[in-house]
């Protein structure tokens, strides 16, 4: 009787001991993590994230580094996204400047040649270099200033270019003259119109290149025909801008 209570009391005691076992192991199964590799990525992960939390929170709260990243961004658009435009406008801009700079001064340029002539010697017939006739003369400046071959004599000079009247008269006109006593009304002398009823011309009378006054020598005033005008108008800046992108599209 005693072996058999001592036998069943043993039993229990294994049956006790065995039911703490498995419930110990039981609960470091449910501590211990099965794959301990994905723990550490979730680990490294959570890691990141909480650094780049820290680093967006202090680029927000400081000023300074805001302010250089607003100056390099935009150096980078000016510098990088629009540098194709600027070139554009670069262009635009040189062409506006050299082609208004070519055609405005075109009549300067004709009066400062033409002026470097005075005092040469009137010769009928003469197209230069020491001498001229009146036709020799505005034929030879126009030539070297605008690189217009006008005719050789000034009656057919009288035919080229646009018909201007004595009050449109502009710096660089062409001005014609019937100078006979019959008074026929066909051209025959030719001379340069420059400014204020100035005018310059190789002269028969006075028998070199010279300027005359219209109000001061009413003579040419009262034998004036008619003007020609051989230099095209100015045209606006608009117009040059418009003309340049019509020809790079």
């Amino acid at each position: 009787m005693n072996l058999i209570k001592n036998t069943l009391l043993s039993v229990l005691l294994l049956q006790l001991l065995a039911f703490s076992y498995i419930k110990l192991f039981h609960q470091e199964t449910k501590t211990t993590p099965a794959n301990p590799h994905r723990i550490e990525r979730v680990a490294s992960k959570v890691k990141k994230n909480r650094t780049k939390k820290t680093y967006i929170a202090t680029k927000v709260t400081t000023k300074k580094p805001i302010k250089k990243v607003i100056k390099v961004s935009e150096k980078k658009s000016f510098t990088v996204s629009k540098s194709k435009d600027i070139k554009k406008l670069v262009k635009k801009s040189d062409f506006k400047k050299k082609t208004l700079k070519k055609i405005v001064n075109t009549d300067t340029k004709v009066e400062k040649y033409a002026k470097k002539f005075l005092g040469y010697k009137y010769v009928w017939g003469a197209t230069g270099p020491k001498s001229f006739d009146c036709s020799g003369f505005t034929q030879k400046v126009y030539k070297q200033c605008t690189g217009i071959v006008i005719p050789r004599v000034s009656r057919n000079q009288a035919k080229v270019g646009k018909y201007i009247k004595y009050s449109e008269l502009k710096k660089g006109d062409m001005v014609f003259f019937d100078t006979t006593k019959e008074r026929l009304g066909k051209v025959n002398h030719v001379g340069i119109y420059l400014s204020n009823g100035d005018f310059i011309h190789a002269s028969s009378g006075g028998k070199r290149v010279m300027i005359t006054n219209f109000n001061k020598k009413r003579f040419y005033k009262n034998r004036f025909l008619w003007g020609r005008r051989i230099i095209k108008e100015h045209p606006t800046v608009a117009t040059l801008i418009e003309k340049k992108s019509r020809e790079e599209s």
